[in-house]
């Protein structure tokens, strides 16, 4: 299903003088043109908008991944921060259970999922002992391939699997980070580590729709091809000249009439 949304409770047919007219949003027409027509010129510096239709070969190689992730392992661990984690967490909060680490492995479907964007050591400490690192994928993420943070949790996982695993802890990690540069390819190179590419122009804050986020949800049973066929559904109806029809362009522009009127707090209430 399509997301819908409700904007009844901005307007004046609904709660009086102090909502906004369906004139004032018409009258906003020409701005909203200059708006659009901006966004379609700049749309080669958004890498991040083609998401939707140009990850059709990473997610072939993902789903291998994730599919052997289920099948071998009980724990995948995610290593990143900023939007590196927060995407996969997003995603992963909006359309798995609320307590899907707690469900049994039977009916979860995938490995227990840990997003460790933090470098605590009190936490990272009671992530190593609340799982089995002989039965835990971990996932390290980061463009540049050399984010302080990330590095440094990587570096303690890297040295904790080899103890462990004398042997090679390639099939054990997996990478994402830019195609050519920084420590994380070194790493991958070095330890024989499956790696995906974050795409060029695409920012951490910006990155879900690619490996960064697609692998994490493949893992927990998420139908990525389902997710990224919805994105383009919503790229279309952002895409919609009509403000009527277009969520994007209708939500901006009561924003707008809204400080227009002094009221210039926005507040999000995300529950259910």
């Amino acid at each position: 299903k399509d997301l819908r949304f409700c904007f009844n409770h901005m307007m004046r047919e609904m709660i009086g003088p102090q909502g906004i007219a369906e004139r004032e949003i018409e009258a906003m027409a020409d701005e909203i043109g200059r708006a659009a027509r901006s966004m379609d010129v700049r749309r080669g510096e958004m890498a991040w908008r083609d998401l939707p239709y140009s990850q059709g070969e990473a997610v072939k190689e993902i789903q291998s991944v994730a599919d052997r992730a289920r099948e071998r392992f009980d724990a995948f661990v995610l290593l990143g921060i900023g939007g590196s984690a927060l995407g996969p967490l997003a995603v992963h909060t909006a359309l798995e259970p609320a307590r899907y680490n707690e469900i049994e492995a039977s009916r979860r479907g995938g490995p227990r999922v840990y997003i460790e964007d933090n470098i605590d050591p009190e936490r990272m400490k009671a992530l190593l002992d609340a799982i089995d690192i002989r039965r835990t994928l971990f996932y390290a993420v980061s463009k540049s391939g050399a984010t302080s943070e990330t590095m440094a949790q990587t570096m303690i996982v890297i040295q904790l699997l080899r103890e462990v695993f004398p042997e090679g802890i390639g099939e054990r990690v997996v990478i994402a980070t830019g195609a050519e540069k920084g420590n994380l390819n070194a790493i991958a190179k070095r330890e024989g580590c499956k790696t995906f590419v974050i795409p060029e122009g695409v920012g951490g804050r910006f990155s879900e729709l690619s490996p960064v986020g697609l692998l994490p949800a493949a893992v927990a049973g998420i139908d990525v091809r389902a997710l990224l066929n919805g994105a383009a559904r919503m790229d279309a109806r952002c895409s919609e000249p009509d403000v009527w029809k277009n969520p994007a362009y209708l939500g901006a522009v009561l924003q707008v009439l809204y400080m227009k009127k002094g009221r210039n707090i926005s507040v999000m209430m995300p529950y259910v």
